[in-house]
């Protein structure tokens, strides 16, 4: 009998393989540093009207005392950062500071990032290379925003649940809700994951738990319960909008901003039926690195490309899943996916800055987002005819040969050798 072929993405890197040269590190630092130093002084729009009033607040009262009662429209976790923030409102500017807090963030995801190459069997140190990300810096140096803390959170829990630390990945999503309700996009994958390794019941309450955790101390000082419960619906009401990122409903907010909004339902359905065709692939692929990461970069990109209302920052998960995903993969599909993603980003953020009233730019971003779902969703392939063992006549679920190629159905195979050796 012929051994089976091993998976690609389980195969552990070698120990020589974590070698590499200093001066690549360094180069990397000083392109990250100088990066962050063209964007520094930058006010960037939401500056003004949401981060350095809620800093204030909290200057006003104290870091403790400020949670007595509502003053933003984001959770307490991200929150309890700018509280340990104002400890030096004395020492610097509060846009310093906060965009401090989001380069801390930063270095977060950058941890996250090599935990997830460490575990899909791919060097750390190459996890060094989101620093000079585009899109990193622009959400970090530019924008002043947090979304490196709940994506970070959301890498950490894919890296635990390829390792099969199911009740680890839990709490790395409890902890990544409890920053931004983006972090729903790595949802599918997950779910699928957990199906797959079938998890024990109780674990599946560990996020809600890890969540509703982080609003006990904000309750204890007198904010309404309900509305640390309601804050991520009141944002989906607050914007009304079709959307501002560059996907199909950029279109209607250029030209049919009202009409298109009867149309929510179909991104909400298309969306909902991606997730489940994700979940179903996770459940189905669950011992293979490169294939959940795969799952990750489709569910990071397509979810906010399929969804209305979505901002122009939404595909930050989309960015570093497909940059993990050309890292794994290596292959030139891979590359690409990662380039167009990041494309569709820039546009829809230099949009934000530069083109707010006249946004052409996402729309043609629109257009790159998705050219790269269409090629992840090729590279997919093998797993979605998965889901329909009967297509081409096949019960056989395809193996994976290393280096990621599709090998022959091995039950196929061992009859076509007996048939040759009868023959």
């Amino acid at each position: 009998m012929n051994a089976p072929f091993p998976l690609a993405g389980d195969v552990q890197v070698a120990p020589a393989q974590e070698r590499g040269s200093p001066l690549h590190l360094v180069a990397i630092l000083c392109l990250a540093a100088i990066a962050r130093a063209m964007f520094w002084n930058v006010r960037p729009p939401d500056m003004g009207i949401f981060l350095e009033p809620w800093f204030a607040h909290i200057v006003h009262y104290g870091p403790v005392g400020a949670f007595a009662h509502p003053f933003s429209n984001y959770e307490p976790a991200y929150l309890y950062l700018l509280a340990a923030g104002s400890l030096a409102a004395s020492f610097a500017t509060p846009m310093t500071i906060i965009k401090i807090l989001s380069v801390a963030g930063t270095l977060f995801l950058t941890l996250a990032f090599a935990k997830l190459l460490e575990a899909a069997g791919v060097a750390r140190r190459n996890a060094w290379l989101l620093l000079v990300l585009p899109s990193v810096v622009f959400n970090d140096a530019l924008l002043a925003q947090c979304d490196a803390l709940w994506a970070g959170a959301c890498v950490f829990a894919l890296a635990a649940m390829i390792r099969g630390r199911t009740l680890v990945s839990m709490v790395w999503c409890g902890v990544a809700m409890a920053f931004k309700a983006q972090a729903a996009f790595i949802a599918p994958v997950i779910v699928g994951a957990m199906i797959g390794r079938r998890a024990p019941l109780w674990q599946w309450a560990v996020p809600a738990l890890v969540f509703l955790a982080t609003l006990v101390p904000p309750f204890a000082m007198g904010w309404p319960g309900m509305k640390l419960l309601t804050v991520y619906l009141d944002q989906a009401a607050w914007d009304k909008i079709p959307g501002r990122l560059a996907n199909p409903w950029m279109f209607g907010t250029m030209f049919a901003n009202h009409p298109s909004r009867d149309w929510f339902w179909l991104g909400y359905v298309a969306a909902g039926a991606a997730a489940v065709a994700i979940a179903a692939m996770a459940a189905r692929n669950v011992r293979s690195p490169r294939k959940l990461i795969l799952l990750g970069a489709l569910a990071g990109t397509m979810l906010p490309f399929l969804l209305p209302k979505m901002l122009e920052r939404y595909y930050f998960l989309g960015d570093l899943m497909t940059v993990a995903l050309a890292l794994t993969w290596r292959s030139r599909p891979a590359i690409v996916a990662m380039g167009a993603v990041q494309m569709a980003t820039m546009l829809s953020l230099l949009t934000l800055m530069y083109w707010f009233y006249e946004p052409y730019p996402a729309l043609i971003g629109s257009l790159f987002a998705a050219a790269s779902i269409a090629i992840m969703v090729r590279m997919a392939a093998p797993a979605i005819r998965s889901l329909v063992p009967n297509l081409r006549g096949s019960k056989h679920p395809e193996v994976e040969a290393p280096g990621g190629r599709v090998a022959a159905r091995q039950p196929a195979v061992d009859d076509q050798r007996r048939a040759v050796d009868v023959a």
